[in-house]
């Protein structure tokens, strides 16, 4: 005989069968919505925190709408917009990440000419760098 949380699976799995589920923009907004509870739950004016608190349900109910939605199409269009969105955000953000934990093996400069970020070992002293993107050789110094 199948226990309780057996059939529970099975049933949940047959519920799920052709609906959308969990992706990166619903995990997004789930933890906007946490984030603007906190803040509505700390925040001093009623009135903002009844505010916070309604954008925050108004989020979690989104959420839950997409990740039960049938129009597969239609929510991986939605959170193929949201990933290139976040990747104009994440990318610079993990770059200034690693260049502080390197900062003390390597200084960061960028191209006078085309503006990309390049790096040179510290202590090699004057050196002649090539750009990698666009060619242009200068002077440095590491």
């Amino acid at each position: 005989m199948q226990s309780f949380w057996t059939k529970f699976k099975a049933g949940v799995a047959r519920f799920m069968q052709g609906r959308y589920g969990p992706d990166q923009l619903g995990l997004a907004v789930i933890w906007a919505s946490i984030i603007l509870n906190l803040a509505g739950a700390v925040s001093g004016s009623l009135a903002v925190s009844g505010a916070l608190n309604l954008i925050s349900t108004v989020g979690w109910v989104w959420a839950v709408w997409r990740l039960l939605s049938k129009d597969r199409q239609k929510r991986f269009a939605e959170n193929q917009w949201f990933l290139t969105r976040w990747a104009k955000i994440k990318t610079p953000v993990m770059q200034a990440v690693a260049r502080f934990k390197n900062r003390k093996k390597y200084v960061y400069f960028t191209c006078p000419q085309c503006g990309m970020k390049l790096r040179l070992p510290r202590g090699v002293g004057n050196v002649t760098v090539k750009c990698s993107k666009c060619g242009h050789s200068f002077e440095k110094k590491a």
